[in-house]
């Protein structure tokens, strides 16, 4: 039997096999000869084991992205061939083009792209042949030109000239992720939001990550830390980026789920003196999210953002992540910040202590403060409501299925219980099974308070000082303008 024939009745068993039909060819294993053979169907091979649909994925996989060859078309096509570049995984197993990867392998495997079949042997390194062809262009292993032709891909090994079995799929990233969102998403609207994030740990980093699936398309991302190896037990970032900023951490994983975000990181605190440079980010964002973990952050980007008249929502976990709240401050109309601060010291000072740094900002100088981190798990569950409180609200006014939850969702402050931690208000919760009009522990609670009225930062604070005081305004000296 010829080679012609032989890979003509192995691309017929592969067909029949990946349709789970019978063929007129079938795969098997010839253990004398160690290799993959096609047998006419019936035929007996000695010492041969029969290969069926479920064995079939042994192959291996080659992604090519289907944007990149669109682009690239008119000159491999006028040319004849262009280099491509591979991240290789699992040794070999898997091979990625570069230009999909945010973050690739330790293994780059070059290789060639040849419009039509290969004529001659090789140069050497891998061979991909275009190859038209008839079959649906559906399917993940047919690429559809600029002129609407169809199009499959052979990879051609350099030592023998034979056709490899793994099989070459196309990737088109934006269309494939759009249609998994689709009919929960009008995903075109969330690729024009703008959402700022400041504080990229472990709560405010799978908050990005989570908008940046959901479709959203462009993050301005705010943290002056880096990434440490007592920080990977939590953060979604591994011990292979310890030392980065973890602002470009997350816009890498950021990246890796959306590729066409947009992202701009800033290494920089969210203290009084870059005050200026936040300003001015708020001003360009939809929505604001902040992940800090200190009180004087979290008022300074509140007074920003009331005076913006910007959307903000601000998270956090207690200590050891016993627990957490979310609050989301609509300006003028909900409670913001300040507010919660007056209404609730004990509640807005519960804060979890999950590095030295966090603990000398809420020391004093003679009151050492421990740093007690809570689990990823507890803080897991706080991360994914707050980003769902942002997805609402980055889709206010706009047509969505889940503008159902608008209801459900409609309290400024919401509160999570991981456990009953001793020495808390809460230590003496009822189990989880016998509840039945208590609290409980993992279970969110959506609780109502007003503005303030005389509030610094979002209300009428000097109406209401000149009132409790029985001041006249007009007897007051006029304040020194500034220097």
């Amino acid at each position: 039997m010829s080679n012609s024939d032989q890979r003509s009745m192995i691309r017929d068993a592969m067909q029949a096999i990946a349709q789970r039909k019978p063929g007129k060819s079938k795969l098997v294993y010839d253990k004398t000869k160690r290799t993959i053979v096609a047998v006419s169907e019936g035929a007996s091979t000695p010492q041969a084991l029969n290969i069926t649909a479920d064995d079939a994925d042994m192959f291996g996989v080659v992604t090519l992205s289907s944007g990149w060859l669109r682009e690239k078309w008119p000159y491999l096509t006028k040319v004849g061939s262009l280099p491509v570049e591979f991240s290789s995984w699992d040794d070999g197993d898997a091979l990625t083009q570069l230009d999909l990867c945010i973050q690739s392998s330790g293994t780059q495997v070059p290789a060639t792209l040849v419009f039509g079949k290969q004529q001659g042997q090789p140069a050497g390194g891998m061979v991909i042949s275009i190859i038209e062809t008839d079959k649906p262009v559906h399917r993940a292993d047919v690429f559809v030109s600029p002129d609407n032709i169809a199009y499959r891909a052979e990879l051609i090994e350099p030592h023998d000239h034979t056709v490899d079995r793994r099989e070459v799929v196309f990737a088109d990233i934006e269309p494939q992720l759009d249609l998994r969102r689709a009919g929960i998403l009008e995903t075109t609207i969330l690729k024009d939001r703008t959402v700022l994030c400041i504080g990229l740990g472990t709560g405010g980093a799978h908050v990005a990550v989570e908008l940046a699936k959901s479709g959203v398309g462009h993050f301005m991302l705010v943290d002056r830390d880096r990434l440490s190896v007592g920080n990977v037990v939590r953060h979604p970032g591994g011990i292979s980026q310890v030392g980065r900023a973890k602002v470009n951490v997350t816009r890498d994983l950021i990246l890796e789920k959306n590729p066409n975000a947009q992202v701009d990181v800033r290494v920089a605190e969210a203290s009084f003196g870059n005050r200026d440079m936040i300003a001015g980010l708020v001003q360009t964002a939809d929505l604001v999210i902040c992940g800090t973990d200190n009180r004087q952050s979290k008022l300074l980007i509140n007074e920003i953002c009331v005076s913006a008249n910007k959307p903000a929502v601000y998270g956090g976990a207690f200590r050891r992540a016993y627990g957490g709240q979310i609050l989301r401050v609509r300006p003028k109309e909900s409670p913001c910040q300040q507010c919660f601060v007056s209404a609730l010291p004990d509640a807005a000072s519960d804060v979890e202590v999950s590095s030295q740094d966090d603990a000398d900002v809420i020391a004093y100088s003679d009151r050492p403060v421990a740093v007690e981190p809570g689990l990823s798990l507890d803080v897991l569950p706080i991360a994914t409501q707050l980003a769902k409180l942002a997805l609402l609200e980055l889709l206010a006014g706009k047509s969505s299925t889940l503008n159902v939850l608008k209801r459900d969702f409609d309290a400024p402050w919401y509160l999570w219980i991981n456990r009953p931690e001793p020495g808390t208000q809460y230590a003496e919760m009822p189990p989880l099974s016998e509840s039945r009009d208590e609290m409980t522990i993992n279970r969110w609670y959506g609780i109502y308070f007003e503005r303030d009225e005389q509030c610094p930062v979002c209300g009428d604070f000097l109406a209401g000082f000149v009132a409790a005081y029985g001041i006249d305004p007009s007897q007051l000296p006029a304040l020194r303008e500034k220097d």
